[in-house]
């Protein structure tokens, strides 16, 4: 347990020392995955471990004011979801996700419109959030890589999806 805290210590460090230049490669710990921020806008937030063997990172972008139609600051962010525990293949899991958070197709999208040359699958979609009545809209990426499977999810609300759809696309193409 004592060895797990401090490679989870040496790894946040690494990720943050990594996250704090601006349009570094980085790479997702445990797997070959790397992919890039473009810029100095994006700050990580944290990470943390679920039961499950899984490892979150988060992001959120904060190089502008985005505020809704409604006037309220919106803070899009990157999730990137890595689980080495996983059995089953990634339509599984992206209808496992369906069902804790069912959302409306808009696109399905394939290699070389976002995905990394691994193949997989990816989403854009949207869904109303029922504890602030928010419209929002993403893209969700799922593939597999050294045995782990790997979401991301870059998400805003739907109507500053538009201003961030280069910042999102400019991550998801740069995945490998």
């Amino acid at each position: 347990m004592k060895h797990r805290n401090k490679k989870n210590q040496f790894l946040l460090a690494a990720l943050l020392l990594v996250g704090s230049l601006a349009s570094a490669q980085l790479t997702i710990p445990g797997t070959g995955v790397t992919y890039r921020l473009n810029n100095e806008d994006w700050r990580y937030l944290r990470s943390f471990e679920l039961p499950e063997g899984g490892d979150v990172y988060l992001y959120c972008y904060t190089g502008h004011v985005l505020t809704d139609t409604e006037g309220d600051t919106v803070l899009p962010f990157l999730r990137i979801y890595v689980n080495k525990n996983y059995s089953g293949d990634i339509y599984e899991l992206a209808y496992e996700r369906y069902e804790v958070q069912p959302f409306q197709s808009i696109n399905e999208y394939s290699k070389g419109d976002g995905l990394p040359s691994k193949g997989g699958l990816g989403y854009m979609g949207t869904y109303t959030n029922p504890a602030d009545q928010k419209d929002y809209q993403f893209y969700m990426t799922y593939f597999k890589d050294r045995g782990a499977t790997v979401e991301f999810r870059l998400e805003t609300t739907k109507d500053t999806f538009e201003e961030m759809d280069f910042e999102f696309k400019d991550i998801l193409s740069s995945i490998k």
